[in-house]
């Protein structure tokens, strides 16, 4: 069952065309890597999905209601309760400083779902045992590393109870030992078949993870398709080119 169809989308800041005719569907339980050169648009893609950036043409439908229909969007009450079923998780975790991490984690579902105090905690204690962080319910922010602060940011999203989550490139910023620590994480999503678009350079999760692959290039998919399909059978030399110079 498709939960999302993106067709014919187009993005351009001022003069400069960054997405151009993009299209393609995810179905439930989907884990699809994004992965192509710098500035192919891939992190643009993801904002536009999730109401961050506004396209300017196309259409997005999700789980069967119009975000963008010909190009025009829905109106902000509409929008906003068409994006509720999608949490995303940043590249600079975004978590408030001023927080627990706790607080963090039951903020939106007690003020913008006005669920009870202590239900939340109690599934907010659960993501974080699942993250392995128990521990770290009543820090702040300022005290976790990098892959602690990224955990928490995917406890936090998934607070919300999203239906389709999506990562831009969440272990950029992070060194090789902190990103295997977020990866892991990632990696048990996509084993309960949680709907995942993730933005990646990470190949190794891009093989190992995701059931699909999405190549973005010239302002398009170049390529979407099986691991094997992309990495053994690219079907554009720029595709071919790019896999070989980072393997």
């Amino acid at each position: 069952m498709s939960i999302l169809e993106v067709n014919s989308l187009k993005k351009s800041f001022g003069e400069v065309n960054v997405l151009d005719g993009v299209s393609f569907t995810v179905e439930k339980g989907d884990a699809i890597a994004v992965i192509g050169p710098s500035g192919s648009g891939k992190s643009t893609l993801l904002r536009c999905l999730i109401g961050l950036e506004r396209a300017d043409g196309g259409d997005i439908v999700i789980n069967g209601k119009n975000l963008m229909q010909n190009g025009v969007y829905v109106n902000d009450r509409q929008m906003r309760d068409v994006c509720s079923c999608m949490g995303m998780v940043f590249q600079s975790f975004n978590l408030f400083p001023h927080m627990t991490v706790m607080d963090n984690l039951i903020a939106a579902p007690v003020s913008v779902r006005k669920e009870d105090k202590a239900s939340a905690i109690a599934r907010a204690e659960k993501l974080l045992a699942d993250v392995e962080l128990s521990d770290k319910a009543n820090v702040y922010p300022s005290s976790l590393s990098g892959g602690q602060k990224q955990r928490v940011a995917i406890a936090r999203a998934l607070m919300m109870e999203p239906d389709i989550l999506l990562f831009d490139e969440p272990t950029s910023s992070l060194d090789p030992q902190l990103t295997a620590e977020v990866l892991a994480v990632m990696k048990q999503l996509a084993e309960k078949r949680m709907t995942m678009i993730v933005v990646t350079h990470e190949m190794g999760f891009a093989r190992e993870a995701a059931n699909k692959v999405m190549f973005m290039g010239d302002k398009t998919i170049l390529q979407m398709g099986s691991t094997e399909d992309i990495f053994e059978r690219p079907s554009d030399p720029r595709i071919k080119e790019f896999i070989q110079s980072i393997l």
